[in-house]
């Protein structure tokens, strides 16, 4: 299923996605949800902090930094993979619609696609959910 990017490499980024969040989330102070207010959803995002994304951490923090640095390392090709497996953990692309989601992520360009995965404080969960729907999480 993927041509690019490997099991590993997805995984990694994962990683690094999840020790940024950690730092986001102490930098906002683990608010709880029903301390700011709004009104929950019945669908969709859960997470009123998510629209945040990582803004709240310095641009140069490491977490961010090494997040960053694995996204660049990888080939555009690889990145594209990543991007389709990201729209599938969130739900809008199907299992069988990684090529899609890869042609898409293609047609809206590296830069674009690079931007969005490092603005998405849910990354982690995103990519290891799009592993699961693809049938590629042991």
């Amino acid at each position: 299923m993927l041509k690019e990017l490997t099991i590993d490499q997805a995984r990694f980024i994962a990683i690094l996605a999840k020790a940024a969040r950690v730092q986001r989330d102490e930098l906002l102070g683990n608010v709880a949800e029903k301390d700011l207010d709004a009104v929950q959803p019945g669908r969709g995002e859960h997470n009123p902090t998510a629209a945040f994304g990582f803004e709240p951490v310095p641009a140069g923090a490491p977490q961010i930094s090494a997040l960053r640095d694995a996204i660049a390392t990888l080939s555009a090709a690889a990145r594209c993979e990543l991007y389709a497996l990201m729209r599938m953990g969130q739900g809008h692309l199907g299992a069988k619609d990684l090529g899609r989601g890869t042609s898409e992520a293609h047609r809206i360009g590296d830069e674009t696609i690079s931007a969005v995965m490092i603005e998405d404080a849910d990354l982690h969960d995103h990519i290891r959910k799009g592993l699961y729907e693809a049938g590629l999480s042991a």
